[in-house]
């Protein structure tokens, strides 16, 4: 799986949050400033390229849906960053979160708790 660059991230996130949608649909739903129509098909057709979306058309509209589920390129990301930061341990990842004060004490006693349910 190939990674996104910001702009293609930003129009995945609403693509997975609409699940089906058009150019427009997307345009009006990206933040201000937002990009020209004609920019964000350039965009789309890149996705499509690499496998992140696919198009039908129904009449004279192209309908777009994700190819590559939100929780799944997620969880490379969190690999990824696993691995080039945090010499893949997740425990080094939560330990540098509470350093920076990301993370609080209920939180990760909250996490300690689902972590005993799944045991």
């Amino acid at each position: 799986m190939k990674e996104l660059t910001k702009a293609e991230e930003q129009i995945m996130q609403v693509i997975w949050k609409l699940k089906e949608c058009l150019i427009k649909e997307i345009v009006e739903d990206l933040p201000e400033p937002k990009p020209a129509y004609n920019t964000v098909g350039t965009f789309l057709k890149i996705l499509e390229t690499k496998g992140f979306v696919e198009r039908k058309k129904l009449g004279n509209v192209l309908i777009y849906t994700a190819s590559v589920a939100k929780r799944d390129y997620g969880k490379k990301n969190i690999t990824n960053l696993l691995s080039k930061y945090f010499n893949g341990s997740s425990e080094n990842l939560l330990s540098f979160m509470m350093e920076e004060k990301e993370l609080s004490v209920s939180q990760v006693e909250n996490l300690l708790k689902k972590l005993k349910k799944n045991d």
